[in-house]
């Protein structure tokens, strides 16, 4: 919590974070019984969609109820702060007192990253029981965002935090929006939306996040603190060697997200060839579902088994 360089009360910021876990699994209830289960359920009723996509399409649905909250809540915290998106001043005035909304920021999405986890790993929501071929690189994902959130909020690096955040919004939204859609089967609108998600992505998370906050990270954090702390001998009680290696440490965790980008990245490109091979998206973006390859078989056996019996069935005799 942010107590360690700048004073606050761990009692009240433990009780904080307990009410955004609360309030974000009250949230995840009001709107699935309220919206999304009544929408899915028109959806099926209507023909739109197949009951194999049930649970596909709670989960996009749900995700772009929950990212799209925060990225306006990130909008309304940021915006008139002159360190929004400004890679020069994540780290002047250090250490920095987070603001109160900064500071629910962080917590309602460090929530929502730990339900992510509960909700891969199908712990209190047998629903989304979605297996796909890439979820040991998500927990990866999930594991280095919430030691970085840790981090981050427990030194008052929550400026260059929040941003890191609501870069990976853009494309988490885009990503659920045009999953939404192909399990509609809208080919045209689904491919438009994948489109853009890739475009995005390669221009976000890969141009604007190497730009802004790892050259940030590497180059404004060791000159606006780094390099004060190693002239002073020491910070907060802790030599400055120690402060050296965690700044290293820290660095090595955002450039592992850099090469989860990069990984997905090339996922993508396999995507966009197989779209422009076959002209639609026919399956979940971001990874296939083990769960689909495993009903393709039976379906794939039971086709070639009646082709085999049609090569060996004899024409009538003609009589």
């Amino acid at each position: 919590m942010p107590c360690y360089l700048t004073e606050c009360n761990p009692t009240a910021e433990a009780m904080r974070f307990g009410v955004a876990l609360i309030s974000l699994y009250v949230y995840h209830y009001i709107i699935d019984r309220l919206f999304i289960e009544p929408t899915v359920q028109y959806m099926l009723r209507k023909g739109w969609l197949t009951q194999e996509k049930k649970d596909k399409m709670r989960e996009s649905l749900y995700k772009n109820a929950a990212v799209g909250a925060f990225h306006i809540f990130g909008l309304y915290v940021g915006w008139n702060e002159t360190w929004f998106f400004n890679k020069e001043e994540y780290f002047k005035d250090f250490p920095h007192v987070a603001s109160e909304g900064l500071r629910w920021y962080y917590m309602i999405y460090l929530s929502y990253w730990l339900q992510s986890i509960d909700f891969m790993l199908n712990i209190t929501n047998k629903h989304y029981t979605i297996k796909r071929k890439d979820n040991a690189e998500m927990l990866v994902h999930h594991f280095a965002t919430i030691s970085l959130m840790l981090f981050s909020y427990y030194v008052d690096l929550t400026k260059i935090g929040l941003c890191v955040l609501m870069i990976h919004d853009v494309n988490d939204l885009l990503l659920e929006t045009a999953k939404v859609f192909v399990y509609l089967q809208w080919e045209t609108v689904a491919n438009v939306f994948f489109g853009l998600f890739a475009l995005v992505w390669f221009i976000v998370r890969w141009f604007f996040y190497s730009y802004n906050i790892l050259h940030s990270a590497y180059a404004f954090a060791y000159r606006d603190l780094i390099v004060r702390i190693i002239e002073a001998g020491s910070f907060a009680g802790i030599e400055a060697s120690v402060w050296y290696w965690t700044w290293i440490i820290w660095l090595g965790f955002l450039c592992l997200l850099l090469v989860l980008h990069v990984y997905w990245g090339i996922l993508i490109v396999q995507m966009v060839i197989k779209a422009l091979g076959d002209g639609n998206v026919e399956k979940d973006i971001r990874s296939d579902s083990e769960g689909e390859e495993e009903e393709e078989k039976p379906k794939k056996l039971l086709e070639a088994s009646d082709t085999s019996n049609l090569k060996h069935r004899r024409a009538p005799k003609a009589e």
